[in-house]
């Protein structure tokens, strides 16, 4: 993916294949978290309310859903978010339908928990 300035453009210069998916978080995203903030954070679309909540990354074949909050919410949908890191977690997303009432749920909890326990991102 080429290096882009605005939001606006990650999102036209995606690929066929994943623009829809990307599409359909962003929508997500908004309508969970419409006062949250987007702009470009290490290449990537990132919302944010009081620290980074959630980033886009689009892969050839899915995008991932990047959780700031990720460590924290694993426990309750650990069948659903991935990864190992300390803070950081991802969401798999390989179609718009699996932008799902439980990723909505997801994303509504990185939301809550940015709104009463923020923590900043290293």
């Amino acid at each position: 993916m080429p290096k882009t300035a605005t939001v606006e453009e990650w999102f036209e210069t995606l690929e066929p294949g994943v623009a829809p998916i990307a599409e359909a978080l962003r929508a997500a995203i908004e309508a969970e978290g419409p006062a949250l903030t987007c702009q470009l954070a290490w290449g990537f679309p990132c919302w944010r309310g009081n620290e980074r909540i959630m980033s886009i990354g689009a892969h050839s074949e899915r995008c991932n859903l990047q959780l700031f909050y990720g460590a924290r919410l694993s426990e309750r949908w650990p069948d659903r978010i991935e990864g190992t890191g300390k803070q950081m977690r991802h969401v798999k997303v390989a179609s718009p339908e699996a932008v799902d009432a439980e990723l909505r749920a997801i994303i509504a909890a990185a939301i809550a928990t940015d709104a009463t326990d923020p923590e900043r991102v290293r």
